[in-house]
């Protein structure tokens, strides 16, 4: 069965406000769904009683939990500026815009980590990742400051 061939996952909402993924067969949390939306797992959320579909209801709730953490994706000056478009009159092209350059911003994103991965053989975030760690131990050695992961080797 190909990537785009990937049957639905129905997650049901019920009224004590769970959500029940029919596919395994157990109750999973917004984190799980969320998880699902970035390995980019097809799925639905029903409500349990009416059926109804209820999915931008939990993907919004899902957005407005990363958005309440340390690093929002949107300023405040963003939401307004999203507020006021609805009910006006460019809201469709504003949707589109937007649904356009967040497909484009995407696709950029996988041609650069490909690329990056084609010429170096390595995974653009294991790289980052591990630049990131040896700029910190600099940092630290160049403060004085030991790593204590360090000093637990060192120590064995």
């Amino acid at each position: 069965m190909s990537e785009e061939e990937k049957p639905v996952r129905i997650i049901k909402k019920y009224p004590n406000r769970r959500l029940y993924d029919t596919e395994s067969s157990q109750y999973i949390t917004l984190t799980e769904v969320r998880q699902l939306v970035i390995d980019e797992t097809p799925f639905i959320v029903v409500e349990k009683k009416s059926n109804e579909d209820i999915t931008r209801s939990i993907l919004l709730q899902i957005i407005l939990e990363q958005e309440s953490e340390s690093n929002p994706l949107f300023s405040n000056d963003n939401l307004q500026r999203f507020i006021r478009y609805y009910g006006s009159a460019p809201h469709q092209g504003f949707s589109e815009f937007i649904g356009q350059s967040l497909q484009f911003f995407h696709d950029q994103q996988m041609g650069l980590g490909k690329a990056f991965e084609g010429i170096t053989g390595q995974n653009p975030m294991s790289v980052w990742a591990d630049m990131t760690k040896k700029n910190m131990d600099a940092w630290g050695q160049m403060m004085g400051i030991s790593n204590a992961e360090d000093e637990n080797n060192k120590s064995s």
